[in-house]
């Protein structure tokens, strides 16, 4: 039947439609109407099978009623939103699964895990949700509604609350669980009056008093002067009665003065504790003025039958909170209270970041320490955003000063810190303990990394999840690469940012180093070249890139948006989440961050990495040689291609002066006046100058013409005239590092001879 009228929005009628022919539906009990609201509103009765031995009374000891009452409201968004559905006033709260209300109010159950407006929009739509209902009142007849074999305990219903306490329950839950017997002990308790009325936390949870004189002793109770909140210390008392015996019995909260909190008590098995811990506190705690207030919290700690829903625990945690008001004499007394219930919210903690930032926390995740090499605006950000999804405990390194210009895009803002430089690690220290992030204290963090490790090659050698380069720095990479892995207790992760924050780099070392964070580095010049939107970021910097923040050389810096290192390193910080809990992939890892046009994202393109070959070449001065394998492997192709004969091509690459160090990074094809033959190769110059001048000249001298390579088909050494042509090449070229591989089937081997030729 429908009630189709010009005013009856046509979703609601087709609703209501679906509704009244439910087989659980009764009958109407009034015709839609729209209230003050705009809500359109109907009333039916529904059938609810009872058990056998209420059927004859027509309602269950619980006072479930074999047709019920059910009002349904169609907000004014529906079918957008779900309606809401309520049952009548008087319908027993004590059961579970009841959403917050006022007594004399109509009753709201919850009969869905997730949201009704979720469900409205599955295939059954409006009977989806009727089915739910049906199913609740039947549950609630049979005493089911508690599914402790699959869903979970549900945590006692609190129809209002009166404030808040904070405190780590995991701490807390343990502390129960390894007692196993009855405890009544006291924290350490800070409160103060908020907009939400009492806002409390525990101070310290991994220490416990077991008498108030042991309590007393160790810390005073009254005002906390140095609290800008005006707080008060006082106590928590935790109480339970032991694991040993199971409270399977659900029960709203209806407690509001202490005599129903002790009855309640003697419920959980905890009343004796509770009673001699009120009775110490009022003979021995005497307050300063008459009808002065001191609050202290309740925790109640009760094992249930199965872990409570969504928790990993079966302990319940439940808060409630005292006021005693002190008499004529100064004291308290147990006929001057009030009592107000609470609700318990969990401590800031690496498992809790973890679990927010949708991570799976495990134990061992508090053990990987992360070495942050630079708590620059780059650092910074990458070692907030890991401590808030729950990572560290971290180590900080930077001999920087916070400087005025900082302000601009660091994760700290602190105009005073600015203006007297305080030290950037500790700045950054101080930002990550505000998160609950563990900070190891290391020596000499404002000391200058590559002095550090010159003295002390150890020092990464503790650390055991990741090491983070993200000072941007050449002598530091420098000095990073220098280091044997054997020093480093974890791999090493470098990131930067190029061209205003246009590129961005994450280059992750493979196993044992290989490839290292240089070879990747020297990768990325290579990628500059082959790609012109990484070389135009990469290569073409000029002096309006730089902005002046002091007097001196030195006293330059990027022009580069906050907003734009934070993209970056909001994608930096979630990568390297990921690896830290997945594990590091053997190969490494290299990514090059392109920022959007429109400046709204980045695109990251991964990028293949590949082990590294290393030949040390030259005659009294010894120069290393580094190849990726990938290079070698194409030089082995094409000499298959061209066998009998033999072939080459020029060596392109990077050139490390101070370290005496260069970087194979691409092959240029032989010129095509080129000669192939069975016992010779000879490479062509047509063209060879000018496009090695273009690469030159595009990537500011980076890359540069290395020298040569060809293939020995048949294997064998290097000839006469292969030493001829290296020591010619050498001379030509004067002091520039010069090189002549050969490829053969046997492997890779250079040309003897020397590098270079002053």
């Amino acid at each position: 039947m429908g009630f189709l009228s010009q005013e009856l929005p046509i979703a609601v009628n087709a609703a209501i439609g679906q509704i009244l022919a439910h087989p659980s539906v009764n009958e109407v009990v009034t015709t839609p109407s729209k209230d003050k609201h705009g809500n359109w509103i109907i009333e039916i009765n529904m059938d609810v099978p009872l058990p056998r031995d209420a059927r004859d009374k027509g309602i269950t000891a619980t006072g479930v009623k074999a047709m019920e009452w059910v009002r349904i409201v169609f907000p004014t968004s529906f079918p957008a939103h779900a309606p809401r559905l309520f049952l009548r006033a008087d319908f027993n709260r004590a059961h579970p699964h009841i959403n917050p209300g006022r007594p004399g109010e109509l009753v709201s159950p919850c009969i869905y895990e997730g949201k009704l407006d979720d469900l409205l929009h599955e295939p059954d739509w409006i009977n989806g949700i009727i089915n739910q209902l049906a199913d609740w009142l039947r549950k609630a007849a049979t005493g089911e509604l508690l599914d402790s074999s699959g869903q979970g305990w549900e945590p006692i219903r609190r129809d209002s609350v009166d404030g808040t306490i904070v405190g780590d329950i995991s701490i807390i839950r343990e502390r129960i669980v390894n007692a196993k017997n009855p405890i009544s002990q006291y924290f350490r308790y800070e409160y103060w009056q908020s907009i939400v009325g009492h806002s409390g936390r525990i101070i310290d949870e991994s220490t416990l008093y077991p008498n108030l004189g042991e309590a007393v002793r160790k810390f005073r109770i009254g005002n906390n002067e140095h609290s800008p909140f005006r707080s008060n210390f006082s106590l928590a008392m935790v109480i339970s009665g032991g694991t040993k015996k199971t409270i399977d019995v659900y029960q709203p909260d209806n407690v509001d003065c202490l005599e129903q909190l002790l009855v309640r008590a003697e419920s959980y098995g905890c009343r004796t504790g509770l009673e001699n811990r009120l009775k110490e506190i009022t003979e021995n705690i005497v307050l300063p003025l008459i009808e002065q207030t001191l609050e202290v919290a309740v925790l109640f700690a009760v094992k249930r039958p199965c872990n409570l829903i969504g928790e990993a625990s079966d302990i319940e945690i439940i808060p409630y909170g005292i006021t005693f008001t002190s008499d004529k004499n100064h004291r308290l007394q147990l006929t001057r209270t009030s009592l107000f219930p609470l609700v318990l919210i969990q401590k800031v903690s690496q498992q809790l970041l973890a679990e927010t930032s949708d991570r799976n926390f495990n134990e061992a995740d508090r053990r990987k320490e992360i070495a942050m090499i630079g708590c620059g605006s780059l650092g910074s950000k990458i070692a907030m955003h890991l401590a808030r999804s729950g990572h560290g405990p971290f180590r900080l390194y930077d001999k920087d000063c916070f400087s005025p210009h900082n302000i601009a895009r660091h994760a700290v803002a602190n105009l005073a810190a600015a203006e007297f430089m305080a030290p950037k690690f500790w700045l950054t220290q101080n930002l990550l303990s505000q998160v609950g992030a563990k900070v190891t204290q290391v020596n000499n963090s404002y000391k200058d990394v590559i002095s550090l490790l010159q003295t002390k090659p150890d020092l990464f050698t503790k650390c055991n999840g990741l090491i983070i380069d993200a000072t941007a720095s050449r002598s530091v990479q420098d000095a990073l690469c220098m280091t044997s892995s054997k020093y480093f207790g974890a791999p090493l992760l470098q990131v930067a940012l190029y061209g205003r924050g246009k590129v961005g780099f994450f280059g992750l070392e493979g196993k044992d180093r290989n490839p290292r964070i240089d070879d990747l580095v020297a990768q990325l010049y290579q990628l500059g070249w082959d790609s012109s939107l990484i070389g135009t970021a990469l290569y073409q910097a000029t002096n309006f890139d730089r902005i002046n923040t002091g007097q001196g050389c030195a006293s330059f810096s990027m022009k580069m948006s906050d907003a734009k290192i934070s993209l970056f390193s909001a994608g930096i910080s979630e990568r390297t989440s990921q690896l830290l809990d997945n594990g590091i992939p053997k190969a490494g890892e290299l990514l090059v961050g392109l920022l959007t046009e429109d400046g709204l994202g980045v695109n990251w393109l991964s990028q293949p990495t590949t082990k590294i070959e290393i030949l040390y070449i030259g005659d009294t001065s010894k120069w290393e040689l580094r190849i990726p394998v990938a290079l070698k492997d194409q030089m082995r192709m094409e000499a298959e291609q061209r066998r009998p004969f033999e072939t080459g091509g020029v060596l392109i690459g990077h050139i490390n002066w101070g370290r005496q160090v260069i970087y194979v990074t691409g092959l240029l094809p032989p010129p095509t006046d080129s000669e192939f033959r069975t016992d010779e190769f000879v490479l062509g110059i047509k063209g060879l100058k000018k496009h090695i001048s273009v690469i030159e000249k595009t990537t500011s001298h980076t890359l540069t013409y290395l020298g040569t390579w060809h293939s020995h088909p048949n294997g064998g050494g290097a000839s006469g005239k292969d030493r001829s042509t290296l020591a010619e090449l050498t001379r030509e070229r004067g002091n520039v590092p010069s090189v002549c591989l050969i490829y053969r089937p046997q492997g890779l081997i250079a040309v003897p001879g020397p590098v270079t030729n002053p």
